[in-house]
Formats: structure tokens, sequence, C-alpha cells
């Protein structure tokens, strides 16, 4: 009897074992990264823009554009760049930034930097009203970042991040304009994860 109690012991606690490693969340990996190409030291970031598929193009006058490069900025300068922005922007990019040639970032730069970053926003949706109860108000948001080379125009490191804010999750609070608020601080964060710190070099993966 003592003998089937150890042997069901042993057995729970490997179903259990199992379960939890299941669980385990991996580390999250950039999409690319060039670590054999990464300049060294680089401290400066030339920020020039973020574009929108043209299935989710906000109103120019929303403003959502610049609310999204003030997040993007701020999540860099946690990192450690010295980040800049340009003067203006267009009033409504017409091209994807993500599949642009790098000379082109590199050309919208007003002053020399170590690297010239991007933001493509590929799916977005947002709740208009206070009212609205199916789905409760939400702000839905995908993107990916791109990283190029400020002096030799070469592609270094993409990754991008998705974010849900709101909805159902959040009643009884209903409140859109928080909820993209949020979902921009957010997704500026998570985009920005597996970037290199300022001055550090990523990590070149081994080949089997």
């Amino acid at each position: 009897m003592k003998t089937n109690a150890t042997i069901w012991r042993g057995f729970w606690m490997l179903l259990l074992t199992g379960l939890l490693g299941g669980c385990t969340t991996m580390p999250k990996t950039a999409l690319f990264v060039d670590a054999m190409a990464w300049p060294p030291e680089a401290h400066s970031v030339a920020l020039v823009g973020v574009s929108f598929d043209e299935s989710y193009r906000p109103l120019p006058q929303s403003g959502l554009d610049r609310e999204l490069l003030i997040q993007v900025r701020q999540a860099l300068q946690a990192k450690g760049y010295l980040v800049a922005e340009p003067p203006s922007l267009p009033r409504l990019e017409r091209r994807a930034l993500s599949v642009v040639p790098a000379e082109e970032l590199v050309a919208r730069t007003t002053a020399p930097a170590d690297l010239v970053v991007a933001v493509h926003v590929d799916f977005l949706f947002s709740s208009a009203t206070y009212s609205e109860t199916n789905p409760p108000p939400q702000f839905e948001i995908a993107a990916e970042a791109r990283v190029v080379d400020g002096k030799l125009a070469r592609d270094l490191w993409r990754d991008r991040a998705h974010v849900l804010e709101g909805g159902a999750s959040a009643m009884p609070m209903r409140n859109p304009d928080y909820d993209r608020m949020r979902g921009l601080s957010e997704l500026a964060k998570d985009l920005f994860i597996t970037l290199p710190d300022a001055g550090m070099r990523p990590v070149a993966l081994s080949v089997e």
C-alpha cells in the first residue's frame, strides 16, 4: 500500500513539473538582428517617423502618430539613448516605413545619428465613444519597429508588438482615452524590449 502511495506521489510530482514547465514564459527574441554589423558604442537615435497600414490610417487631426512617437521616444530614452525627433511630420505617411529603402530613412535625419528608427502600425482599432457595450470600449494596436545603421544605411534590427487594452477585462471602467494612452505606452515598451541598451551590442546567435 505504501509502495502504491509512493508511486502515485511520484506520478503527480512529474505531472506538476510538466505543467509548470509548460507555463514558463520564454524570453522574447527579436524578429531580426544583425549582431555582427551592430555599430560599436551606439548611443544616438534619430526617430524619423511612424506609418500606418492603409486600412488603419487614423484621421490626421487625431494626433495618434505624434502620441506614438512620444511613447517611442520615452521607451528609447529608458534604454539610455539620446533621441532626436523630426521637427515636423508629414500630414499623412503614404508608404510603410517597414519596407522603404534604408537609405531613405537615413536621408530623413536632420543630424548624424548612430541608429535610425521607424515604426509601422499594421493593425489599429479604437473605440470612439464611452457608450459602446459590445464589446466595451477598447484599444488594440500592432506594430513593427525597424532600426537601420545611421552611417552605413543597412538594416540592423526589427521586432514587433501587439497590445489590447480595455474591453470586457476593464469593466466597470470605460475610458477610451485612458485605454489609448495606456495602449500606446505598452506598445512602445514591448516593441523595444529586445533592442540592446545604448552602448551595448546584441548577442550573436550561435549556429549549431
